[in-house]
Formats: structure tokens, sequence, C-alpha cells
């Protein structure tokens, strides 16, 4: 009996150990059954390539031509006005464009604005000069449509404008549209504003910003032969913003850390108010290693200019007649009696001077070669009005080489 139950005791302990051998058999044989391959992740939406930002250009509309002005200004924002927008603090230097309307019955060398002469009381873009927009960049994407604007002008080119005391940056960005337009300038206009308080009484405190300013357009000047492409930067200052200009200048002369130096293709003093004997002997020398020519407009009739001498006590650069600043390398022209405005001051958009400066930028005429202009004695030449009428917007007609 024993033996049997032994016997049995066996069978029953052989048979679970083939049970779980099977079991494992089964579990192993399972683990490496292939695995079936699941379906590829459906691909993910390509996004489109961003495309370039279209350049920022004149826009032809019925009635007028809105012409933007690119811009840099150490003026503070104040306001979301676009009149008042910016004003007469200083700020850090910010970027944007500003548009201008210059109606089709515009004339060169205008600045058509309402009048009580002429019973117009409201801005109105069809028949005047009229700030329409102004927009804040980011610096990066004001130097990218920048450069847009550049390319789409077709000769690489760009100027700057600084503008001088007592205006605001409405009449900066006015005056500037003005310049490009009747020059018919291809290639973007530049604005640097700084921040003048746009009034007669606050001239000291103009002064002190506009030499405020000069280090801020010093480094604008670096970066934009940096960061664009334009081949060809002419500078155009006028009235006190020749100080800043003249400042900024000298700044990057003397500068060892910028390496290389920029240089500028055409620099245009009109009416500098600034120490004569300063500019002859410490500033035009620094000037003069930038550019690749400059020339000075003084005039003895400038009430401003005038003005200036006065309460310094000692000539301004901008005078003609026997004070007009001779300095080797530089075209000095009196343009006295041209400018029959009560100031004589703002002759740099009269068309007389405009048509010498579209000689200089777009034919590249030396002062010898230029329609307008005589030789004085002993030295300098002498702009002459003339009855001749000149091609419109004479950039557009006749572009450099």
């Amino acid at each position: 009996m024993k033996r049997q139950a032994g016997n049995a005791h066996n069978r029953v302990m052989r048979a679970l150990i083939a049970v779980c051998l099977s079991c494992v058999i089964v579990i192993g044989c399972a683990s490496r059954r292939p695995v079936e391959a699941s379906a590829p992740p459906p691909p993910l939406p390509t996004m489109p390539r961003a495309l370039p930002p279209p350049p920022i250009d004149e826009i032809e509309l019925s009635d007028y031509v809105k012409v933007p002005v690119f811009f840099a200004t150490t003026r503070k924002k104040e306001g979301n006005d676009r009149n008042t927008m910016l004003g007469a603090k200083r700020a850090n230097t910010q970027f944007g464009v500003s548009w201008v309307s210059i109606p089709r019955s515009h004339e060169a060398g205008e600045l058509e604005e309402p009048s009580l002469l002429t019973f117009t009381f409201r801005e109105d873009p069809a028949k005047h000069v009229v700030l329409l927009d102004v927009k804040l960049a980011p610096k990066d994407r004001w130097y990218q449509d920048l450069n847009a604007s550049i390319a789409e002008g077709g000769l690489n080119q760009a100027f700057v404008f600084i503008h001088g005391y007592n205006v605001t940056f409405e009449d900066a960005s006015r005056r500037t549209a003005q310049i490009k337009y009747d020059l018919g300038f291809s290639g973007p206009a530049i604005l640097f504003s700084w921040p003048s308080y746009g009034k007669t009484s606050h001239y000291l405190a103009d002064e002190a910003n506009a030499e405020w300013s000069a280090p801020r357009l010093a480094d604008l000047l670096v970066e934009l032969r940096k960061r664009t492409g334009a081949t060809t930067i002419h500078l155009i200052a006028h009235s006190l913003g020749n100080r800043v200009l003249s400042r900024a200048m000298e700044r990057i002369d003397l500068d060892p850390k910028i390496k290389p130096k920029p240089s500028f293709s055409q620099v245009i003093l009109a009416a500098p108010d600034m120490d004569a004997d300063v500019f002859r002997e410490q500033l035009a020398p620094r000037m003069l290693r930038l550019a690749r020519g400059i020339t000075l407009y003084g005039s003895s009739d400038d009430r401003a200019i005038l003005a200036s001498k006065k309460a310094h006590q000692i000539e301004r650069a901008g005078e003609g007649g026997p004070n007009l600043p001779i300095v080797p390398g530089i075209d000095s022209i009196d343009v006295t009696g041209l400018d029959t405005t009560f100031l004589a001051h703002s002759y740099i958009g009269a068309v007389t001077v405009l048509g010498d400066i579209a000689q200089i930028f777009c034919e590249g005429k030396t002062s010898a070669h230029r329609f307008g202009l005589v030789r004085r004695f002993p030295a300098g030449w002498q702009m002459v009005s003339s009855a001749d009428r000149r091609s419109p917007r004479p950039c557009l007609a006749r572009p450099p080489g």
C-alpha cells in the first residue's frame, strides 16, 4: 500500500512538473514571437517658410503720394498722437517709420501747410505736406525693413538727415520726406531726430540736447555701415544739427575701438550753427577723414545764424560773404540772397540748393562742373539763381553712373 501511495504521489508530481514546463515553453515562445511593426506616425505639417517683409516704399494715391521716412530718435515717447508722440525729453535711441503726404500739386522746394493767407485751417494730404502716421519698431525689424528698401531702390544708397534747432519731430519728418521726394532719391531717407523743443525760447536747452545726442548719432552711423547693404550713405545736416553730426564724426574718428573706420559718401552742411574756428581747426579735419566729399552752404542774410553769432559773440560756420569758412578739401558755397523767407535760414529745402545737391548725389559732379555755381574771389563758390526750369525729381532722371 505504501508503495502504491508513493507511486501515485510521484505521478502527480511528474504531471505538475510537466504542466509547469509547458507553461514556461509557451511563455518563452511567445516572448520570441516577432512583433508586428507599428505604423509610423503621420508627418508633421510643414510650415511655409517665412517670406521677407516687402520693401517700404512710396505709395501712389490719387491725390497725393505717401512717402516713408525711416527714423532713429533720442526723443522720449510721450503719447499716442502722431504729432506729439515724440517730444523733447531724452531717451535711448528708438526706431520706427513715419509716413508723410506729398500732394500731387506740390511745388518743388515748398513745404505746403495750412495758412491764413490761403484761408486753409485744416491739414489736407491732397494739398499739404502732412505727417500721416508714426510707428515705432524693434531695432532688428527696423534694420530688416531698411535693408529691403535699400535693395528695392536699386542703387544700394540711403541718406541721413539731421535737423536743427526749434524743430519738432513732426516738422523734421515733413522736411525729410520733402527732401527725398524733391530729389527723386532712389533709396530710403533716414531721419535722426534729437530732442529739440521746437520753441525759439529754448535755444540753450536745444544746444544741450544736441551735444548729448552726438554719441547716439555716432553709434547709429557706425551701425548703418555694419548692418545695411548700402554702399553709398550721404549725410545732410541743417543748422544746429551740424553740431550733432560734426561731433559724432569726430567721436568716430577718435575712438580707437572703431575699426575699420566707416566711410561716407557726400556730407552736406547747410547753415551750420557752430563756432567757425572750432569747425575749421578741430572738426573739419576729423570729418574729412570719414567722407568722400563735404559741401558747406553759408549765407550772410541768414537771420538765425546772425542771432546765434550775437548770442555767442563769435563767428558761425554758417555765415556767408567775407566770413564764409574756407577749408581745404571742403566746397564752401555762398547762397546769400537766394532764400527770400523771413529768416532766410531754411534753404536746405529750397529748389536751388536741392538742385545743387542732386548734381552732387546723383550726377557725381564736382563744384567746378555743376550748374549754378561761379567762382568767388579769393576762394569758394557763389550760387546764382536761374530762370531755367530744372527736371522735376532730378535723381530719377539722372541716376549716378
